[in-house]
């Protein structure tokens, strides 16, 4: 029986779960977006409770928010930066440990600019025309609130579809990729508790809804995705993932 025939049991069953999970994880993400586009009162409703009559939103000029909105997008630009040298160095000193191949450089690189760069700050905040909460008639502005994805022209750039500072945060998820497969999991789930923390700061302070956030997450997380299988596809049989592979 050739290596292609035989298929270990223990192989088939961690394959089923893996797939089990991303349907799960596919199944619960479509039930997001269908709730975020076809229920706007959501959006609305949780922006609302952070909205105080007379004040507008308190968090907006808060340390935390003008922490994330000036800084969070520095660090984790620092991040890959630093991912930068440390392939740098790697090449020039011929290390492996701590040493990124220049596929994931490329893939890091890629995905930022796609994703949070491209398709977000160049292609839909620019052009979406979604108010921000801030701007609506019923939180002291003078726009009409407009489901996601629907065509508006309540504002005319940097608007408030998708999050951009989310979107950064969520790009996190790319590291998930390139890292060792033992901590795979553990970035994935840091990326999107990152992109969720900085998306829920920028809903406290008006700035966006929470479905500005879903699909800033969607959308970064989609595009790690399919880069790594177009980018990264090569390494895919091998253990050696990630900076931290022994020599």
């Amino acid at each position: 029986m050739t290596d292609e025939q035989h298929i270990h049991p223990a192989a088939t069953l961690e394959q089923w779960r893996m797939s089990a999970r991303s349907w799960m994880a596919a199944g619960i993400v479509a039930a997001v977006l269908v709730a975020v586009t076809l229920f706007p009162s959501l959006d609305l409703k949780i922006s609302a409770a952070f909205y105080v009559p007379g004040r507008g939103f308190p968090w907006r000029n808060s340390a935390m928010g003008e922490f994330v909105r000036h800084d969070v997008p520095s660090l984790v630009l620092a991040t890959l930066l630093a991912c930068v040298i440390a392939w740098v160095a790697g090449m020039w000193r011929q290390r492996t440990t701590l040493r990124f191949s220049t596929r994931e450089i490329a893939y890091l690189l890629a995905t930022l600019i796609v994703g949070p760069g491209l398709m977000v700050e160049s292609v839909l905040k620019p052009h979406s025309g979604r108010a921000r909460p801030q701007d609506l008639t019923i939180f002291g502005g003078n726009a009409d609130y407009t489901s996601p994805l629907w065509p508006a022209h309540a504002c005319a750039s940097n608007c408030s579809f998708v999050s951009g500072h989310a979107a950064i945060a969520f790009w996190l998820t790319a590291y998930a990729f390139v890292v060792p497969s033992s901590w795979r999991g553990i970035w994935l789930v840091g990326g999107v508790v990152a992109g969720v923390a900085v998306g829920t700061m920028r809903v406290m302070q008006g700035a966006h809804f929470p479905s500005d956030v879903v699909y800033a997450g969607v959308i970064v997380i989609a595009v790690n995705v399919i880069l790594a299988r177009l980018i990264l596809a090569p390494d895919a049989g091998g253990e050696r993932h990630g900076p931290s592979a022994a020599p």
